[in-house]
């Protein structure tokens, strides 16, 4: 009790020395306010700069080595056409003791599946026969409408380092064309489907004919998955049929052997259907066979059990994972929409090897009278109002502002962070998109210096990536990713939009001679 008491005393009495030393230094503060205020030394006031925007069109962007994949085709009226592939090489399971006896006696392929997770948000609190309900995450455009998907076997070579500088890792953009072959694998129209969730696998006799089970196939995680079925004749041709010779003893054999797979979505019938950002983890091809037991063989490679009985059928599967090398293919169609190069009606920002928009914020002439002002930079905000008439349904959430012309981080970037600078949607009283704000004093003050200023370069804005923020102090290059395929239109700094030009508010004190 006693030890309680004087811990209590000792808080009391630490808080009260907190209290005093705050009300301290108000009245200082109050004091010295005062002092300026009567000496009139400075005195603050706002200054709105005019600026200079500009569209400028992406014409391709890396595309390998990505954090998300685009599939599908969307359109709108104000940025056009914009169909998304993948390609991807594939890694096969233990490849010298796989093959090395071929697949066993009498192997007949049941199935091939193709299997590619979405990424989706569980409805714990909906449940549909006694299922849990998915919604799909990150579709972009009308998932109603269909797009077809085809996969082919990928005819280019996916190299992992550069031919031409060995040192380096190589680098795929988005307008490459890759080599397919002619017979796709699987062929039809597709839309996304949150309750994919299992596949039911047929297993059959050696006649080909009879089944004698059929196999539930669950992911443990439950979440649904593109599954497509593969063509099993062509499969067998090239996976089974030559399970013994050379082109599988080691896994640079294989690769250049089957380079992989072409994933590829193109319209059908209309092309304002959608796209699926996927990340491909887990993407994989199984290949579901059949086989005569034997009394050497009562599993297999993956751990599927067999444990039959001499001369029955017996399951087996073998996953092909695809890789870690993969890229995507964007092609853009401009044509028929509201945005064309040079159009600086309006701003057309979009990611996904789209367009960004150039800002020049000051004129060598206001340059050299600012800076001789000598002021002293509050605040500087620069804004941009959404065009609230255009056609467009896919508004990204946050745009993000660079150095344009050297690809880099601004300042506020390093001394702020990227929170602080703003960047997001904001929407109006009736929850419709409304504007995006910046704050980028510290760039400004750097440029107004007297002394040493930095230079003044074109600002970018652009798409907002999680690859766009630096890792680290040491990370000042922008790199140009950007698989967010959403679009905004904002006005440009016309005098004829009013107070929803763009423009640069700048906050100052101005020290009174």
């Amino acid at each position: 009790m006693t030890t309680k008491v004087v811990r209590t005393i000792k808080h009391l009495g630490i808080l009260s020395l907190v209290l005093f030393t705050i009300i301290s230094c108000e009245k200082e503060i109050e004091n010295v306010g005062v002092s300026l205020v009567d000496n009139n030394n400075f005195s603050n006031d706002n200054f709105i700069s005019e600026v200079i925007t500009t569209n400028e069109n992406v014409d391709r962007i890396p595309s390998n080595s990505l954090t998300q994949y685009l599939l599908g085709v969307y359109t709108d009226d104000e940025f056009g056409k914009l169909k998304a592939s993948i390609v991807s090489q594939i890694t096969p399971p233990r490849l010298s003791t796989l093959y090395k006896d071929g697949y066993g006696d009498n192997a007949k392929i049941d199935s091939v599946i193709l299997n590619i997770p979405y990424q989706a948000t569980r409805q714990d609190e909906d449940y549909s026969n006694g299922a849990p309900k998915f919604v799909i995450d990150s579709v972009f455009g009308n998932e109603d409408v269909e797009f077809k998907l085809s996969v082919y076997e990928l005819k280019t070579y996916l190299n992992t380092l550069n031919p031409s500088d060995p040192s380096k890792s190589m680098v795929y953009y988005s307008d490459k064309e890759f080599q397919k072959g002619d017979t796709p694998f699987y062929s039809a129209n597709f839309k996304v489907n949150p309750n994919d969730t299992v596949s039911y696998i047929k297993r059959y006799l050696d006649d080909e004919v009879t089944v004698y089970d059929t196999d539930t196939i669950k992911a443990t995680n439950t979440i649904p998955s593109i599954n497509l079925p593969l063509d099993e004749t062509l499969i067998k041709q090239i996976f089974v049929d030559k399970a013994g010779d050379s082109e599988f003893l080691t896994l640079d054999n294989f690769t250049r052997y089957f380079r992989g797979f072409y994933i590829e979505a193109i319209e059908a019938g209309s092309d304002k259907a959608h796209l699926i950002s996927l990340n491909m983890t887990g993407a994989k091809m199984t290949i579901y066979y059949s086989k005569t037991q034997d009394e050497d063989d009562d599993t297999d490679l993956n751990g599927n059990g067999t444990n039959g009985e001499l001369g029955v059928r017996t399951k087996h599967s073998y996953n092909f994972l695809l890789s870690t090398l993969k890229s995507n293919i964007l092609n853009r169609d401009y044509s028929n929409s509201n945005f064309q190069q040079g159009n600086n009606e309006r701003l057309y920002i979009q990611g996904a090897a789209g367009s960004v928009s150039t800002i020049e914020l000051f004129s060598n002439e206001d340059l050299t009278e600012l800076r001789a002002n000598n002021w002293l930079v509050n605040d500087a905000n620069l804004t941009l109002y959404v065009d609230q008439n255009a056609s467009t349904s896919e508004i990204p959430e946050q745009l993000y502002i660079y150095n344009f012309d050297e690809n880099e981080q601004i300042t506020d970037v390093f001394t702020e962070g990227t929170l602080a600078i703003g960047g997001s949607l904001e929407r109006d009283e009736d929850g419709k998109p409304y504007k995006y704000e910046f704050k980028i004093t510290d760039f400004i003050s750097e440029v107004l210096k007297s002394d040493e200023p930095i230079d003044l370069v074109k600002l970018g804005i652009k798409v907002y990536s999680v690859l766009d923020a630096p890792t680290s102090t040491t990370d000042v290059l922008v790199d140009n990713y950007g698989y967010n395929p959403q679009g905004v239109v904002l006005y440009n700094e016309s005098q004829s939009e009013g107070d929803k030009r763009v423009k640069l508010e700048l906050s100052y004190t101005k020290v009174n001679n």
